[in-house]
Parts: C-alpha cells; structure tokens; sequence
C-alpha cells in the first residue's frame, strides 16, 4: 500500500511511503479518536493507497506549533 502525507494547511505533498501493511502503532494512528481518523485518513481501496492529513514544517513554523515554541505548564522544551 502506498501511504500519500500531504499538508492539510497548504496542500504541498510531504511524502510518500509504500509498505506491505499498515502498523497502526508504528504510524501512531492509534493515537487517533475514531471522528480524528474520518478527518485525517482517507482510503483508497481501488488503488490500494492511503491519504493522510498532516502539517509540513513550513506550516508547523508559520502556525507556531514549533517544538521549540511549545510551552507546557511553564517548562520550555527545546529540540
């Protein structure tokens, strides 16, 4: 299956990868609530493919999702 990263902000492709299966674990899609999944993961079942929704870094940048932008409970978290 080929799995298809795009950024959901500004449509760039971010990657592409082609795997034998899906390993919800190894991708972290098991981290997803079932509304998230809907949202984020579109199949293709016809051409054996997989869209996913991400953030480029350009994006994660701009948006100020950087992890070096990140705050929690007072402690700064660098690289």
């Amino acid at each position: 299956m080929k799995i298809y990263y795009s950024c959901e902000y500004c449509k760039a492709d971010i990657d592409m990868l082609e795997v034998d299966e899906v390993d919800e674990v190894r991708f972290g899609f098991d981290c997803l609530t079932s509304e998230e999944r809907e949202d984020i993961i579109k199949i293709d079942e016809l051409n054996n493919a997989m869209y996913v929704q991400s953030l480029c870094d350009c994006c994660i940048e701009a948006l100020g999702l950087a992890e070096d932008n990140l705050i929690f409970q007072g402690i700064k978290y660098p690289h």
